[in-house]
């Protein structure tokens, strides 16, 4: 694909430039040398602002506006001259010498979009998930309804047996019945397992100690 497109681009390009040197040398040609080296001005801007384009493509950045217009500039100018070499003729040889001008744009143009997709198929095999992150878009955290951290429960060491408690110590079973109540204040949902394990008993107790705080709250 890319062997014809170049195919195309070289020879319209080769007829394009000769009618433009043939206008230039009929219409405004200080010397032979200008003739010749103006055509490939018109030519260059067109590939340099094509560049331009490529290079925005590949790396996703603003397009300048110079470039689009030095783009349609070259073209325009490659046109007319293509025009003004067969206007003499008539119509008709207006438009078959406009031709080659016309695939010269196209076909180079053709030649872009092949680098441009080669470039990206490129990318894509190199990475595969690429396309599927660049479509994400990232989304920031809501603090707002994230839930306020709750203060963890504090559970008093109880006495082991031989050791004497101290002065200010609340009974056991109040000890207890204070840390189930506050603890279930905190989450009323839950279950007599995380009880147990939240006092560092055995399920069991867990289970007794959330069944006499809830019989107690349904009496109050």
């Amino acid at each position: 694909m890319t062997a014809v497109v170049l195919a195309v681009a070289a020879v319209a390009a080769w007829v394009s430039y000769w009618h433009a040197v043939a206008v230039i040398e009929k219409y405004g040609a200080e010397d032979e040398l200008s003739a010749h080296l103006v055509p490939a001005t018109v030519d260059g801007m067109i590939y340099a602002s094509s560049m331009v384009l490529l290079w925005c493509a590949r790396y996703r950045l603003p397009v300048p506006a110079l470039a689009r217009w030095a783009l349609a500039l070259g073209v325009a100018a490659t046109l007319a001259a293509n025009i003004l070499h067969g206007i003499e003729r008539g119509p008709l040889a207006a438009a078959l010498a406009a031709w080659p001008a016309i695939a010269l744009v196209i076909s180079y143009e053709l030649i872009m979009w092949v680098v441009r997709s080669g470039r990206e198929l490129a990318d894509r095999v190199r990475d595969p998930g690429q396309p599927e992150r660049a479509r994400a878009e990232p989304t920031a955290p809501s603090f707002a309804s994230d839930p306020a951290p709750q203060p963890e429960p504090v559970v008093h060491a109880t006495p082991q047996s031989g050791q004497d408690a101290p002065a200010d110590a609340v009974p056991e079973d109040g000890d207890r019945r204070a840390q189930v109540a506050a603890l279930l204040a905190q989450d009323p949902n839950m279950t007599g397992a995380a009880l147990a394990r939240a006092l560092g008993v055995h399920e069991t107790t867990g289970r007794k100690y959330r069944r006499e705080a809830l019989n107690g709250h349904s009496r109050a």
